[in-house]
């Protein structure tokens, strides 16, 4: 009888090691998940500076093109004449 009860005692205290021990790595890796969550969250805020900067640094480089280079290579290569400032008209849409 005194054997069966230190076996059980034995099983019992093995048990409760146990479940401290994954107590622990569940707490160990909860925390991992949080650090890399927070890792994540930084990484995603850079990423959205940097298309922000990257859609913004487009569009003037699209703005600069669209009119200047088109005017002066129209000067240049196919030799047109500027615009005259009087001979403008407005035209609304």
């Amino acid at each position: 009888m005194i054997n069966h009860l230190l076996t059980i005692t034995k099983i019992n205290m093995i048990l409760g090691i146990a479940i401290v021990v994954l107590s622990f790595y569940t707490i160990v890796w909860h925390h991992q998940n949080y650090l890399l969550y927070k890792q994540s969250q930084d990484v995603q805020i850079q990423n959205q500076q940097i298309m922000a900067l990257n859609k913004q640094l487009l569009t003037e480089h699209s703005e600069k093109i669209s009119g200047k280079e088109i005017k002066d290579k129209a000067i240049k290569i196919l030799r047109m004449k500027p615009p005259l400032a009087n001979k403008n008209r407005e035209v609304l849409l």
